[in-house]
């Protein structure tokens, strides 16, 4: 498999686990009941909000790395770790108790990361052509 088809596949991969973390964001801050009587309240849980912050800073780092080496452009790498710091902050907004809600900030960050992985699936597309 070539390197712009892993590439690809990486973008596809992180843009769909940033929408994700994003979604649960969301959810967890405007229906947490609603999770919790539908039987998937797991999902409320500090512990499976950190497996998906994780998880979408792996993707984008890697993707950030392996992007801009073959595509050259810094608008990706800058977007998708801006959206790392920016997750990471939303997290840690509620241990700080800095009075602003976390699920803002989360979101944005999901939105950023998606936007980093599709800037830098187009870039590397555009190159390859």
């Amino acid at each position: 498999m070539s390197n712009s088809v892993n590439q690809f596949n990486l973008d596809r991969l992180g843009a769909i686990a940033s929408s994700v973390c994003a979604l649960h964001c969301a959810l967890c801050a405007f229906a947490p009941a609603v999770l919790t009587l539908a039987g998937l309240g797991v999902l409320v849980s500090h512990t499976v909000e950190w497996i998906f912050v994780l998880l979408a800073a792996i993707l984008a780092i890697a993707a950030a790395k392996r992007g801009y080496c073959p595509c050259g452009s810094w608008a990706a790498p800058v977007m998708l770790l801006a959206g790392v710091v920016v997750l990471l902050a939303g997290r840690f907004t509620e241990h700080l108790g800095l009075g602003i809600p976390e699920s803002m900030i989360t979101v944005t960050a999901g939105c950023m990361l998606v936007a980093g992985h599709m800037i830098n699936w187009r870039a590397c597309s555009m190159r390859r052509q």
